[in-house]
């Protein structure tokens, strides 16, 4: 008897650290926020008559930001259900976004990339903008 208590009292915490562990690998499946608080985020919306041109220019437009924008921000790339085409911008503060923008429209070549979205899309009269500050 003592041995077969001797066994259970070895095995046992072997056994419950395995438990414990269980799914400690699957933390990295977690989705992260799409923002931490402060930052702001902003849902662009523009009905496009040519969806499929317009999310190229854009995808063209997001990529020259990431690389020449001296404002670092993330953006993504939409369609939205009703076929518009949609971008996901976080930036880091209300500052940033403000200091991104005054780039954007003093930026030839950004306005240049926004002229091809114009053409795909239609009046930028239609499109929408708005405005999240995380919490």
């Amino acid at each position: 008897m003592t041995l077969i208590k001797t066994a259970v009292l070895l095995i046992a915490p072997l056994l419950m650290s395995g438990i414990a562990g269980a799914g400690h690998h699957e933390k990295g499946n977690h989705m992260m926020l799409a923002a931490q608080p402060g930052q702001v985020m902003i849902v662009y919306h523009w009905p496009c008559a040519d969806a499929d041109t317009g999310l190229a220019a854009l995808k063209s437009m997001i990529a020259y930001e990431r690389d020449a924008s001296p404002y670092p921000y993330s953006a993504a790339p939409a369609l939205h259900e009703d076929g518009a085409v949609v971008s996901v911008d976080v930036h880091g503060s209300v500052e940033s976004m403000n200091n991104a923008t005054a780039w954007q429209a003093a930026d030839e070549e950004w306005q240049a990339q926004f002229a091809v979205m114009v053409a795909a899309c239609g009046s930028a009269d239609d499109l929408s903008a708005h405005v999240l500050t995380m919490q």
